[in-house]
């Protein structure tokens, strides 16, 4: 951190311990003429260019709002403790300020070669197990695992609360002081959950406590074996659930049957893998629980629109400086025509 560690408010510090190791390795070094509120990093110019801010309430959250390209193709790495994210898009594969939530429960460390020319633009809040111990009085796999779920298969942007587009927006690498800093930057964290937990509210529809639960336990079991074969008589005796109970709140809670919510997790899980241009079709295939890369193959390009090769060059251009003609050109074989829309879900 150089010799600017002395002079770093708290929240800038904690920024620049938790992400500074593996923006390095991407380019994004520590900047030294940044006289704001948390922790700045510039782009070197060699392995990238533009910037990454963060600023962090320790054990508590994370803000985050970044801009950068990647020069060469590089390996990241970053070790995730348990977290849940909420995230405004503003430049990449999913359309402008289209919001999406994700949920890590398990420390782990992860990593991804990612392309050359890759583009990375959005504004984000990471919560971490201290704020939902402070707020809950549980931890973070407790507490938003629902949240999660109910929230991650809304495929339909125009569902979601315009305002929490509105207040990501509000966050930003401003020349705001100590005390300024520390008001508003839990202030927009503190709303942005309670606009969440409305939201989750009104998607469960008066579903009890105890279903949901039952239902979490479900949905945990499906994401844990989506390459593998999914039976009802398992999902049921998890649910301790008759069957036409459980495929009623089942649809309650997640928003989608069964069928469809193994068929969505699985060409979502496929979209993730195919970024990854040393794993096969095939491999991709079998791993997301398909025995056959030509069946694997019909029902992503039914599903997305595209075929699993051309998603693949897609990813590998959807976050250059004009996306969009990029991606058409990526496939523009006559008959496939890609909307924004499909390219986010």
């Amino acid at each position: 951190m150089h010799c600017k560690e002395t002079t770093f408010s708290r929240a800038a510090q904690g920024a620049a311990e938790t992400f500074a190791a593996s923006l390095e390795a991407i380019g994004l070094v520590l900047s030294d003429g940044w006289s704001g509120e948390g922790a700045l990093f510039e782009g070197d110019g060699l392995r990238c260019e533009g910037w990454y801010w963060a600023w962090q309430a320790r054990r508590s959250f994370s803000v985050v709002c970044c801009d950068f390209t990647l020069k060469e193709r590089l390996p990241f790495r970053f070790d995730f403790d348990r977290y849940f994210a909420v995230r405004c898009e503003r430049h990449g594969l999913m359309p402008q300020a289209s919001v999406s939530v994700f949920l890590e429960t398990t420390p782990k460390t992860g990593s991804i070669l990612l392309p050359q020319g890759a583009r990375f633009s959005y504004t984000e809040i990471e919560y971490y197990d201290g704020y939902c111990q402070s707020v809950f009085g549980e931890r973070i796999d407790k507490a938003l695992k629902p949240l999660a779920t109910s929230l991650g298969g809304l495929r339909d942007q125009a569902s979601w609360d315009p305002e929490i587009a509105k207040m990501l927006g509000e966050i930003s690498p401003r020349e705001v002081r100590g005390p300024e800093a520390g008001l508003l930057y839990p202030g927009i964290a503190n709303l942005v959950m309670a606009r969440l937990l409305k939201m989750e509210e009104i998607l469960y529809g008066g579903v009890p406590e105890q279903d949901r639960l039952s239902i979490m336990e479900v949905v945990s079991h499906i994401e844990n074996n989506l390459g593998k074969a999914i039976r009802q008589k398992d999902l049921l005796e998890i649910a301790n659930m008759g069957s036409t109970k459980f495929k009623r709140v089942f649809k309650q809670v997640t928003g989608s049957t069964v069928t469809g919510f193994v068929s969505a997790e699985r060409i979502e899980l496929a979209k993730r893998l195919l970024a990854n241009q040393d794993m096969s079709i095939d491999e991709i295939a079998h791993h997301c629980g398909y025995e056959r890369a030509t069946s694997f193959s019909a029902l992503f390009t039914k599903s997305v629109g595209v075929s699993p090769r051309k998603w693949r060059s897609i990813a590998k251009v959807a976050f250059d400086d004009d996306p969009e003609s990029k991606m058409l050109e990526a496939v523009a074989n006559k008959e496939t025509y890609i909307h924004k829309k499909q390219i986010s879900e």
